[in-house]
């Protein structure tokens, strides 16, 4: 595979620096976002299901969106994070086509990438760290709008940024060697990628990953963390934020349809309650 296939652009949610003195403890943690952390100094544990990973000092740790993981730490800890959204732009993302590793050495430029994008962005730390507090469909409403609004200027040299970060993943990773069920799940996950603008049925996605109902129900909920309605819900509501910011002249009519929803009120209220506010009001506020 080549870098043409992965069809990926990051986009900046939340960067900032952190001490911790044994208050970085939070348990089932899964986000719609990639986090990655880099440890300064300290030393903490995640644990991801069977795994559990020690965080040591000089190294960079990526987690996917979606994998549910728990943070344990009992002495002083120093970190620089980043909450980024990968946009795939309806193609197949990193984590579907590419086994990455979860742990890479920093080297000797990483912080000045991370001085950098925390110059850039002063604006971005998280003011409580909670994932309760701010791993939320409202508050990820928020934050991907700050991300998408950035100047020409400071966009395109935080992705560049992002970009050099994320290489560091890219030189270790492979092609994915899924077993079957997670081959079925990738085949849904394509398939509501691939039909993002329509109206898409359990009966389509059972079918796309060759299962009966009620098992790819049950088997999509454990692996991704979420039900299929929720995450294609997510889905769309995302694409329609995105919509709103960089298409200002399309009527919320135009995107609802757009995304396969024949009740516009159904949508009104889908969006107000996995971001907070009307679509209306959402442009309103973001363009303001």
């Amino acid at each position: 595979m080549n870098y043409a296939e992965v069809n990926t652009t990051p986009v900046l949610l939340n960067v900032g620096a952190a001490h911790h003195e044994g208050d970085w403890n939070f348990q089932d943690v899964s986000s719609p976002f990639t986090r990655i952390h880099f440890i300064r100094s300290g030393t903490a544990r995640m644990l991801r299901g069977a795994q559990t990973l020690t965080l040591r000092p000089g190294f960079l740790y990526l987690t996917p969106p979606f994998l549910r993981h728990s943070y344990e730490n009992v002495g002083p800890l120093d970190l620089v994070y980043l909450h980024i959204y990968l946009d795939s732009g309806g193609d197949s993302g990193l984590f579907e086509r590419l086994d990455l590793p979860t742990e890479v050495a920093a080297g000797p430029d990483v912080e000045a990438i991370l001085s950098r994008l925390l110059a850039l962005h002063p604006g971005r730390a998280l003011t409580d760290f909670d994932p309760q507090r701010y791993d939320n469909e409202a508050a990820f409403a928020r934050t991907l709008a700050g991300g998408v609004q950035d100047s020409w200027a400071v966009g395109m040299e935080t992705e560049g940024l992002l970009r050099l970060l994320l290489a560091r993943f890219l030189a270790e990773a492979s092609e994915r060697s899924a077993g079957p069920e997670d081959l079925r799940i990738s085949a849904a996950l394509r398939y509501i990628r691939e039909h993002l603008s329509e109206r898409i049925s359990m009966d389509d996605l059972s079918g796309a990953a060759s299962l009966s109902k009620d098992h790819f129900i049950r088997l999509f909920s454990r692996e991704i963390g979420i039900t299929p309605g929720r995450y294609i819900n997510l889905r769309k509501i995302e694409a329609a934020q995105l919509r709103l910011l960089l298409h200002p002249g399309e009527s919320v009519k135009s995107i609802a349809i757009g995304l396969g929803f024949d009740n516009l009120q159904y949508f009104n209220r889908l969006f107000a309650r996995l971001t907070g506010e009307s679509p209306g009001r959402y442009r309103q506020t973001q363009h303001a």
